[in-house]
């Protein structure tokens, strides 16, 4: 009678098989370390990459996403993907919760729910959470408190279909990061962070009495394979320090 190991039991010498999107990893980690691609090669297309490997370009994209997370590749839109200079992993962005950070400062927190509601999708958000536009989206708009003065302005926009009761929850006591971090074990995050100038919609709800510089983060957060929400963060320069 011939056992059959279970799939965690392999002999030494035999490794279990790799998801393919780690094969695609090791595939393109490969090329870079033996310098075939050196830095700034620009690097095939999914495309090319589905063609030629006959993997679902969803898997590409996820290997391709998550080398550019650590600091493998870089991806300019309209452009393509390019093998990046500094092939180290990349320090990630620990954006503590506000009410967390809040807190430890010993300061007191509060957060004004302006609006919690489902709404069409615009084209430009369509785009970046891969809907169509017009689709129904949760749309979430929050200012943060710190001991009564307000220190950021988040902006988001959730796909129903991963978070469902996403308008049911109370956030007067959590952040949406929180309730996000809590209920999806597969979250991934790119983020991008700017340099801007105030503008008359941050004036009123920052309460801002002229322009100011201000830290913008925008975050795309994915469960999987899917954007599960889409953020900007707004914090005036003058009342906001951030570490990490």
């Amino acid at each position: 009678m011939t056992t059959i190991p279970n799939e965690t039991s392999y002999p030494r010498d035999v490794q279990p098989p790799k998801p393919l999107y780690k094969q695609v990893k090791d595939y393109v980690v490969g090329k870079i370390q033996s310098n075939e691609w050196p830095p700034h090669f620009q690097i095939p297309s999914e495309h090319t990459f589905v063609r030629n490997m006959q993997i679902s370009r969803m898997t590409i994209h996820r290997a391709l996403r998550e080398l550019t997370q650590d600091g493998y590749l870089e991806r300019i839109q309209g452009v393509g993907t390019f093998v990046a200079e500094n092939r180290r992993q990349k320090a990630i962005l620990e954006m503590k919760e506000i009410d967390l950070l809040i807190r430890e400062r010993g300061s007191r927190y509060k957060c004004d729910v302006h609006f919690l509601q489902s709404e069409p999708i615009t084209l430009e958000y369509a785009d970046l959470m891969n809907l169509q536009e017009g689709d129904a989206v949760f749309r979430s708009y929050f200012v943060h408190r710190e001991n009564g003065t307000p220190v950021m302005l988040e902006d988001r926009y959730v796909n129903p279909s991963l978070a469902p009761d996403f308008l049911q929850v109370d956030f007067s006591g959590r952040t949406a990061d929180t309730y996000f971090r809590s209920s999806f074990a597969k979250l991934s995050h790119d983020h991008e962070l700017q340099a801007v100038m105030s503008t008359p919609e941050a004036h009123h709800f920052l309460e801002l009495e002229q322009p100011v510089p201000c830290i913008q983060v925008n975050r795309k957060s994915w469960n999987g394979n899917r954007v599960l929400s889409v953020v900007r963060y707004l914090y005036p320069g003058h009342r906001h320090q951030m570490n990490w």
